[in-house]
């Protein structure tokens, strides 16, 4: 009976081992080299800040990007809204895997139509820029979350520090910095009590439609102890803007509202 199991159990692997599938090796093609890749990047003569792209790589599938836009069309005709040097980063994607080059061209200047609002020169005064610091006069207000179009929630507080010590303790809190040159840039130069600064560089983005920035990589410059009264730093309303001021609010978590700082242009 013993020799029977055996033999029984041998015959089962045996039956196993006949079905087992083959085994299929499959090779994938050799990554492109850097040297195969072919494209040609051109700017238009009369407007240097459009460009043209063309991809010429065969068997593969093309991936550009310029600035902070990119795009996967073969052929493509895209603005460059900075001037300068710009950096076009072109790669491909094949069997083998993605492989990447790039090409610098110089642009005249920033492009006139992208940045017509006013508001880019207001709040940057172009690839110059414009340094903000807070105005310890009225350095900071309170608005309803509707501030600006109608209803119970439109209504606004600005009190003076000088009658309303208790909001901030009067100093230097640092400076906030935008500009143009380049890329959207933005610099946040912070004071503590005891004048020692630390500085972050990060960029930005203007939602001109919702009058809100989003701020990357850096938070709003503030005064006084507010900071955990706010979950978000980085998005920011515009509350006013001209020449000589900027009002950007950040939304107060408990009994929300915007708690608005007030800046003027750096003497």
């Amino acid at each position: 009976m013993k020799n029977v199991y055996i033999f029984s159990i041998a015959v089962i692997m045996g039956a196993f081992a006949a079905c087992s599938p083959s085994e299929k090796r499959v090779e994938l093609p050799a990554i492109i080299d850097k040297s195969q890749l072919k494209f040609s990047v051109t700017q238009n003569p009369s407007h240097d800040n459009v460009a043209y792209l063309n991809s010429q790589t065969p068997n593969a599938n093309p991936s550009w990007s310029y600035g902070t836009s990119f795009s996967t069309r073969v052929k493509d005709t895209v603005l460059l809204p900075f001037g300068g040097p710009n950096t076009i980063k072109y790669g491909v994607i094949s069997g083998g895997g993605f492989v990447q080059d790039s090409v610098k061209i110089n642009v005249t200047k920033n492009d006139s139509a992208f940045f017509a609002n006013p508001n880019w020169n207001l709040l940057t005064n172009g690839q110059t820029g414009k340094t903000w610091v807070l105005d310890m006069v009225n350095p900071m207000g309170f608005y309803g979350l509707d501030w600006g179009k109608g209803g119970s929630g439109d209504w606004s507080w600005e009190p003076d520090l000088a009658s309303n010590s208790w909001i901030m303790p009067n100093r230097d809190y640092g400076e906030i910095r935008f500009d143009l040159n380049g890329n959207f840039n933005y610099t946040k130069i912070s004071k503590d009590a005891s004048g020692n600064a630390s500085t972050c560089v990060g960029t930005f983005s203007y939602d001109f439609a919702n009058n809100m920035i989003n701020l990357n990589g850096c938070e709003l410059l503030y005064g006084g102890d507010y900071h955990s009264a706010v979950a978000n730093w980085n998005q920011v309303k515009v509350i006013r803007l001209t020449s000589t001021e900027v009002v950007l609010g950040v939304i107060r978590t408990v009994d929300p509202c915007y708690l608005g700082f007030r800046f003027k242009p750096k003497p």
